[in-house]
């Protein structure tokens, strides 16, 4: 009686959720195939002239190649001769980041920002296919350190103002356009920061910033037969710190036990062995709730019911590491350093680890899970660097709603939904001057390409940069 009771109880509850969850649902898009897009030329050789300039930065300013910024730059004023002329040149801008005002016909309209970086990261060339600064055409892409990261953004943004200054047509509002120069930086001081800084001097407020962040992924969750586009609504925090150990030293040959690198190694496996607690932020719900409205039924049935089926989500993004870190804190040892001999044992050990912050995570909270997941009070724990996370835009105003239309318009195979940033980028450093403060990179690719971002064979199909300049010109156009 009694489990007859409780099945009948189940098959009630299911058909209840059921029915939730159909009402939640809306029509999907139709899953077409990605269209033919007609390559840009001008726009291919452009890129690849950017990339032949070694733009890349160092933590230590003094290391960095400046003169190779100052190439890029005379570069791009040839290139883009219409553009140059809205180019803002003040010192207070530093003399390696570039900033332009394009004015719009309705001083009604609250202006908005575009923005890229442009300095990369270091390349190793025995690694790469084809020399990582030679910005080569060959097989579909263009190939080269910057190509996707980030120095796509900077020519096609650059190339969709010029098209339409050459075509005479007036923007409704008005547009700023900001390049920086240390974004790959931890500790960047002199790019976007500057930027910002005389924004805000010049009382600028912006109704929308748009920088680089999630793409058009294929692939991006099994059993979704579209595109996903993820817009960044947030970027979790950065938080690092250097985990010390001082032990007796000496020669390897009389060993005394523990040695300061044993000890700091045992802690940093426990930290390996064990994760924070996942949490769902509000960015992660908002991206529940989006794909569930439009994905298949038995993702339906477990997004848009998060709070009963909060276990099995933890589950199987768990075993994922990109959706596993949308749910967690994640704490990794990075960098460790103790005897430079093979025969020495040092004196001490020292490791850095690094931790990026959920939205509702603080610096002391993490810490704290740190120093119990050790659980050894001779290991010393130093807060070398942090960054809270940034605040969550928001996605129920007509700016997102705009940049969402403009996805569609030139990805329409695609599903438009908010995420949270993994990775840091220069969009949190206009926060001040802007609360509505979007991450979005308009190319369509798979895991694998995206996985040559900071790696060897980093490259952009022809398609996507023609599709990020269709992109950037329908929504200076339109918002």
């Amino acid at each position: 009686m009694l489990f007859s009771l409780l099945i009948s109880v189940l098959i009630l509850l299911l058909i209840v959720l059921t029915a939730k969850t159909l009402m939640q649902r809306k029509t999907p898009l139709p899953c077409t195939e990605s269209r033919e897009v007609e390559r840009d030329a001008h726009a291919e050789q452009a890129l690849c002239n950017a990339i032949t300039c070694r733009t890349i930065s160092h933590e230590d300013g003094e290391e960095t190649d400046w003169s190779a910024f100052s190439a890029l730059q005379q570069y791009i004023g040839q290139t883009y001769t219409l553009c140059e002329t809205h180019r803002i040149t003040d010192a207070d801008l530093g003399p390696h980041n570039l900033l332009y005002r394009f004015e719009g016909k309705d001083a009604s309209c609250e202006p908005a920002m575009l923005t890229a970086h442009l300095d990369v990261v270091g390349a190793a060339d025995e690694a790469w296919s084809h020399p990582p600064f030679s910005g080569v055409l060959e097989d579909g892409f263009v190939w080269g350190r910057g190509s996707f990261d980030c120095k796509l953004q900077v020519i096609t943004i650059l190339e969709a103002f010029e098209d339409l200054l050459k075509r005479g047509e007036n923007m409704q509002r008005t547009w700023y356009v900001a390049f920086g120069c240390d974004e790959e930086c931890n500790a960047s001081t002199e790019g976007a920061v500057r930027i910002a800084a005389w924004l805000a001097n010049h009382k600028v407020h912006l109704s929308l910033v748009l920088d680089e962040g999630g793409v058009v992924s294929q692939n991006y969750i099994k059993g979704f037969k579209q595109d996903i586009a993820v817009i960044g609504v947030a970027e979790k925090g950065y938080l690092d710190l250097e985990l010390s150990v001082v032990r007796e030293a000496g020669h390897s040959s009389t060993p005394s036990f523990p040695t300061a690198l044993g000890t700091l190694s045992r802690g940093l496996a426990r930290l390996e062995r064990h994760q924070m607690r996942p949490y769902l932020t509000t960015p992660v719900r908002t991206m529940l709730k989006s794909l569930g409205e439009q994905g298949p039924f038995a993702y339906s049935l477990l997004f848009l019911n998060p709070g009963l089926f909060k276990l099995i989500l933890f589950s199987v993004f768990s075993k994922n590491p990109t959706l596993n870190a949308l749910i967690r804190t994640t704490v990794v040892p990075t960098v460790v350093s103790a005897s430079d001999k093979s025969n020495v044992i040092a004196l001490e050990a020292k490791a850095q680890v690094n931790i990026r912050l959920l939205c509702n995570q603080t610096k002391e909270e993490a810490v704290a899970w740190v120093k119990r997941t050790l659980a050894d009070p001779s290991i010393h724990i130093t807060v070398v660097r942090h960054t809270p996370p940034s605040p969550v835009s928001r996605t129920d105003t007509e700016v997102f709603a705009s940049l969402k239309k403009t996805i569609l318009a030139t990805f329409p195979e695609a599903l438009v939904t908010p995420y949270l940033m993994l990775g840091a980028t220069d969009a949190r450093k206009y926060q001040g001057i802007c609360d509505q403060v979007f991450r979005f990179t308009p190319a369509r690719m798979d895991r694998s390409e995206i996985g040559r971002m900071h790696a060897p064979d980093e490259r952009i199909s022809y398609a996507n940069i023609a599709l990020a300049k269709q992109f950037y010109t329908r929504l200076i156009s339109s918002y």
